[in-house]
């Protein structure tokens, strides 16, 4: 093989370790935002709501979820 095939071969080897690279980071910040959610949705209703539905709860989430927004952008919009 010549050089020029070796070095599309290593510039195609390289691709795929970034490409997987990113993948695996993607698959870790979709699981750690979930468990984020997820965390700041129990919190809400063991402080807030107390473990009760409420009429009022969408309020509350929804003021929550505002004050949330303006921090830490739309990733907590309703």
């Amino acid at each position: 093989m010549n050089k020029n095939g070796l070095h599309h071969n290593l510039l195609k080897e390289l691709s795929q370790l970034i490409e997987q690279g990113k993948h695996q980071i993607a698959v870790q910040v979709n699981s750690t935002m979930t468990l984020v959610f997820w965390e700041v949705g129990k919190r809400i209703n063991e402080e807030i709501l107390q473990n009760e539905r409420a009429d009022y709860g969408k309020n509350i989430v929804t003021t929550v979820s505002s004050q949330l927004k303006k921090q830490y952008g739309n990733s907590f919009n309703i």
